[in-house]
């Protein structure tokens, strides 16, 4: 019930959250501002500010990631308790061991802890009906779509909330397609405490698992307490699912489906009431794991 009583939060984190637990938003998270240059001169930490050790990066110089700002990542190494890890398009300039040279969309560099960075396939080609893991092109901030036209520039619908539904061609070698379990992009039902939490694999670990959730959260899990949520959706009106419209698994029971645009809306109980939301094709589970 915690979950549902959360303090109204700003829309550019807001946002960010929604594209882990597939609720409703407006608008997705504003181009980031440029980073104090000094401040993001002195090397990236080795140990990330919670339990997750260095890892490597699978990046060369000019590959294209998703990754938090350097202002988000400054500001939570000064409050480790209050984080939000809001993740762009950036481009590599200087691969590294442990962190990784950054540049963003307003040219400022960070460097960023290889865990959080997520790399883009270079040379991808998508089909209809795929999701693929990328970034609102005309805006910014880390998005789901669904592929209407396939190709190595396919033309998507934006899953994760743009309201309308958006729609627009990808660049080359900015997207990847998501297909399988434990794909990094992918949601994951992680337990945390007696439910199950709605979140985006961001690394894996030997058996850590590294998440981006509600309101840009990081969080790490041990992967044996979490499961991967299918990438395909097959639902129909009348089936009971489980959806995570604050972060969190619901009971819902699915009301009307919009398959060509990956859409279904669904109905639960919030706060006593029936409320009703659309869901994205990729975030819900037909049971709940033990």
């Amino acid at each position: 019930m915690s979950k549902k009583l959360l303090p109204i939060i700003s829309i550019g984190l807001l946002s960010v959250a929604l594209v882990a637990c597939n609720g409703k938003k407006e608008t997705a998270p504003a181009t980031p501002a440029p980073t104090d240059a000094a401040a993001l001169s002195a090397p990236a930490p080795d140990k990330l500010p919670f339990d997750y050790p260095s890892v490597k990066a699978d990046v060369k110089v000019g590959d294209t990631v998703l990754a938090p700002s350097g202002e988000s990542l400054a500001n939570s190494l000064k409050n480790t308790s209050s984080t939000s890890y809001i993740y762009y398009n950036g481009t590599v300039t200087e691969p590294g061991d442990k962190a990784t040279k950054v540049k963003d969309a307003t040219g400022s560099e960070a460097l960023i802890p290889n865990a959080l960075i997520i790399p883009l396939k270079s040379g991808e080609s998508a089909k209809a009906g795929d999701i693929v893991l990328t970034w609102w092109q005309s805006g910014s901030g880390m998005e789901r779509a669904m592929v209407i036209d396939g190709g190595a520039t396919p033309k998507v619908n934006y899953l994760d909330g743009l309201s309308p539904i958006t729609t627009e061609a990808l660049k080359a070698d900015s997207f990847t397609v998501l297909s399988s379990d434990w794909q990094v992009g992918t949601t994951v039902a992680c337990k945390d405490g007696s439910s199950f939490d709605s979140v985006i694999l961001v690394n894996v670990a030997g058996d850590k698992v590294l998440t981006n959730g509600w309101a840009g959260s990081m969080k790490v899990f041990a992967k044996s307490d979490c499961r991967p949520v299918p990438v395909k959706t097959s639902v129909k009106v009348g089936d009971t699912v489980y959806v995570a419209p604050y972060g969190g698994f619901e009971k819902a029971t699915v009301s009307s489906v919009d398959a060509a645009n990956g859409k279904f809306k669904a109905k639960y109980d919030f706060a006593g009431e029936s409320t009703e939301d659309s869901f994205s094709f990729g975030s819900v589970l037909m049971a709940m794991p033990s």
